[in-house]
């Protein structure tokens, strides 16, 4: 509630001080309160079914269903450019054969809620746009901070922050967080406004064959993570493209603490590298992911605000691990073909081997695993998808001290999609 009440604040200073100003004056029987809304609708019906060999527990089988209902305001108090954002999802079980709903089942992450997911205003003047509120933060491609969509209830954050273009192709993104919704109630965390998690993103496309970037995500309680990124795409030829990119982090103890009695002892790094190729509709992806180990500190490099359902396997056998850390780093390798068509749809199929930086005390081999994929636009709004993960477990991993699957987890949806 303390950090609604900032919300609702920030965004009435915001516009009490539009309107005190001159050149946004205007008759009171003039000004709209809002105006210009666009319904959004989004209805995803999706079953879900687990087979985790790591516990004694039954498989999983959920039929759950998200409805999410927003809308966007283009216009609020008649003054220019201040627009804003409004939405609610609701996330129930049909067939709720599925722990947390039920004990003695997997786990499915996606037990029945209810939530405001995001709610916020903003101000554009010239190149500069301000936030406040709470909002769905993704930056690239979701491997340090990003929305959870994969989940029914995704991932938002309250953030007050400011986005500036100013100067061609170059892109900064500076924002204060103050709370976090995750996707499950339990991983929702509120940061005193003196004490936020402060993001800085600064990206320039130097040509279209390159484009740089430096962050810091300085996470209070958890981490700081300082990187560089570089990447480009290819036109070889029509119907050839080629992308690739090559990133490097380090993570370091986090500039304050908060919900902590003491500060994370962190000093480890990471880095990935990837080559993407599309050929008239064929598809191939190679890609390196180093996760470095705790190196006698209390953790090893994470990413907890991720989106960790896209990377290191679509079983999640290893998102404890990318989450808080593997006492002894990764190594993974993945390998991805598929084929693109407009008609016919999209097919993917990865393979994913991963391996401890140093010696466990039960191996270095963590497992392997198999990911599949089809999905089709089925019409301009609806859309359909069938995935499958086949995780092969050898000698498991450790985070926190703990063994982690060591024993194979088979994971398959079925999913359709509406959009208005």
């Amino acid at each position: 509630m303390r950090k609604v009440k900032y919300s609702l604040l920030a965004a009435g200073l915001l516009a009490a001080s539009f309107l005190q100003t001159e050149n946004h004056q205007a008759k009171a029987q003039d000004i709209t309160f809002i105006d210009n809304v666009k319904p959004v609708l989004e209805f995803r019906p999706r079953y879900e079914h687990v087979h985790d060999k790591n516990n004694t527990a039954k498989d999983a089988n959920a039929l759950t269903i998200r409805a999410r209902v927003g809308a966007k305001i283009g216009s609020i108090f008649s003054i220019p450019n201040l627009k804003g954002y409004i939405e609610a999802t609701y996330v129930g079980a049909l067939i709720d054969n599925y722990f947390p709903e039920k004990p003695n089942y997997d786990t499915v992450a996606d037990p029945n809620n209810t939530r405001i997911t995001q709610a916020y205003l903003s101000y554009k003047f010239g190149k500069t746009t301000f936030l406040a509120g709470r909002k769905f933060v993704a930056i690239d491609d979701h491997r340090f901070i990003g929305t959870v969509n994969w989940r029914q209830m995704p991932q938002s954050f309250g953030i007050v922050g400011v986005v500036n273009n100013t100067i061609p192709n170059l892109n900064i993104l500076l924002a204060g967080i103050y709370e976090r919704k995750g996707v499950l109630n339990k991983l929702n965390v509120d940061w005193r406004m003196d004490k936020m998690p402060i993001i800085a993103d600064v990206s320039y496309k130097v040509i279209p064959q390159l484009r740089l970037k430096g962050f810091a995500y300085l996470i209070t309680d958890v981490h700081n993570t300082y990187g560089v990124k570089a990447s480009g795409k290819f036109n070889l030829q029509e119907g050839v493209k080629l992308s690739y990119l090559a990133e490097y982090a380090k993570q370091t103890d986090p500039y304050q603490k908060d919900n902590l009695s003491k500060k994370p002892d962190i000093d480890t790094d990471y880095y990935r590298a990837g080559l993407n190729a599309n050929a008239y509709g064929i598809l191939a992806e190679v890609e390196y992911t180093y996760f470095g180990d705790k190196n006698g500190h209390d953790k090893g490099f994470s990413t907890p605000l991720a989106t960790l359902h896209k990377f290191e396997g679509w079983a999640d056998a290893l998102l404890a691990g990318s989450a808080g850390g593997f006492d002894y780093g990764l190594n993974e390798y993945k390998l991805s073909l598929g084929y693109k068509h407009n008609t016919y749809g999209k097919v993917l199929a990865s393979y994913l081997i991963f391996r401890s930086d140093k010696s466990q005390p039960t191996g270095k081999s963590i497992g392997n695993e198999i990911d599949l994929l089809y999905a089709k636009k089925l019409t301009k709004r609806f859309s359909f998808l069938a995935k499958a993960a086949f995780y092969n477990g050898k000698d498991g991993y450790y985070t926190g001290g703990k063994l982690k699957a060591s024993q194979d987890i088979t994971k398959y949806w079925i999913q359709l999609d509406y959009k208005y």
